[in-house]
């Protein structure tokens, strides 16, 4: 008896570490999300993150997913590239994310690619806007709720070919964004058959913050219209000093790096844009019942109207959650395949978003704008919307 009440013990004693060990499920389920809430980026990436704390805010109201709710696990990358790669291998290898949010910059997209791929990770980017990210391996696994550049060029081509520009400048960051956009420009005007000339271009260094050396090269080749693809806080300084410069008296284009109230602090700055951008472009959704419930409720929680970006990161956030849902698994691979099937005319708060077979946008809505005084504060104004 005592040897057998010695094996039942020991039996007991061997299984308890078993069970100790047994992995334990899940509480939550983590989305990841990589944003630039500081550096060059900050005020922009802050009121995006603000975008994808409202949709999860949301979706665990209404009973989150796959009966769980969804734990948005947030990292920044100060706008730096190389950053955004190393957060995003701490939500794969620390936090266990299979899927996240980020790539705020084309640059950060184009440095996580291949890391997420060779990892089976999904990766949704609301703002990583350059052609050259469709053209990767790795583009797969990189799916994007805003519109590719190429359609952005179209766009601003079309302001060129309007007003009868035939002397463009270009003056834009040294990046994937910068020099991607400047691309779809050109090769726009191009394939428009447009007789005019590039008389100049340059590539920046955004963290350079003195770029007076290249707006003279801009002054001494007497451009009739200049696009400046820039970033919030290099973009103030361009601005300023091209003010300074007396630059105002060129046509300028703008984008949707340089839009936004941050881009105003800087008083000269917001004279320049009010004096010299006769158009500047975004990613923007239409006027429509989705984004005017998103709009409402984004002013509700935060006590401002969402800015650029705001609404393709909430939308992916509510993307990625209904894919989940559909794949009935956290998993990668099978999120990935049911987004493709989620998104071909999903009404989000961008805009009707369909998927091509690599998660790039089909067409995409463009917000055309100016900066004006209104009762003594500068804001952006729309003057008027396009679908490409």
């Amino acid at each position: 008896m005592i040897k057998k009440l010695l094996l039942v013990l020991v039996a007991l004693c061997l299984l308890i570490p078993a069970v100790a060990c047994a992995p334990k499920e899940a509480e939550t389920i983590k989305i990841g999300c990589v944003l630039s809430t500081t550096g060059l980026l900050g005020p922009m990436g802050e009121d995006m993150m603000d975008g994808a704390r409202l949709a999860v805010e949301e979706i665990n109201a209404a009973g989150g997913v796959l009966g769980k709710q969804i734990e948005l696990v947030e990292e920044d990358d100060a706008t730096e590239a190389a950053k955004c790669l190393d957060r995003v291998k701490k939500l794969v290898e620390i936090d266990g994310v299979k899927v996240l949010v980020g790539g705020m910059t084309s640059g950060a997209a184009m440095a996580s690619g291949s890391y997420v791929a060779d990892h089976e990770v999904l990766i949704v980017s609301p703002s990583a806007t350059s052609p050259e990210i469709a053209a990767q391996e790795w583009t797969s696994w990189v799916f994007r709720t805003t519109p590719s550049d190429a359609f952005q060029g179209r766009v601003l081509a079309q302001v060129v070919l309007d007003r009868g520009f035939t002397r463009l400048a270009t003056m834009v960051q040294e990046n994937p964004y910068g020099v991607g956009l400047e691309g779809a420009l050109v090769e726009a005007l191009e394939e428009a058959g447009w007789q005019g000339e590039h008389v100049v271009s340059i590539h920046y260094d955004q963290t350079k913050m003195d770029y007076r050396t290249e707006l003279e090269q801009i002054k001494a080749n007497n451009p009739d219209v200049v696009l400046a693809v820039t970033y919030c806080e290099d973009g103030i300084i361009v601005f300023k000093q091209a003010l300074e410069m007396g630059l105002d008296d060129i046509a300028w284009l703008g984008c949707d790096g340089n839009y936004g109230p941050g881009m105003f602090e800087e008083p000269s700055a917001a004279e320049f844009m009010e004096k010299a951008i006769i158009a500047g472009t975004r990613a923007a959704g239409p006027s429509g019942a989705v984004y005017d419930e998103f709009a409402a409720a984004y002013e509700a929680a935060f006590e401002e109207v969402p800015s650029v970006y705001c609404d393709t990161t909430y939308d992916a956030i509510k993307l990625i959650a209904q894919a989940i849902e559909q794949a009935g698994v956290y998993d990668g691979a099978a999120v990935k395949d049911a987004l493709l099937e989620i998104g071909q005319d999903y009404e989000g708060a961008s805009g009707t978003i369909t998927f091509d077979e690599i998660g790039d946008r089909v067409s995409g809505t463009f917000e055309i704008w100016k900066v004006e005084k209104v009762e003594g504060a500068y804001k952006n104004v729309r003057v008027k919307l396009t679908t490409v």
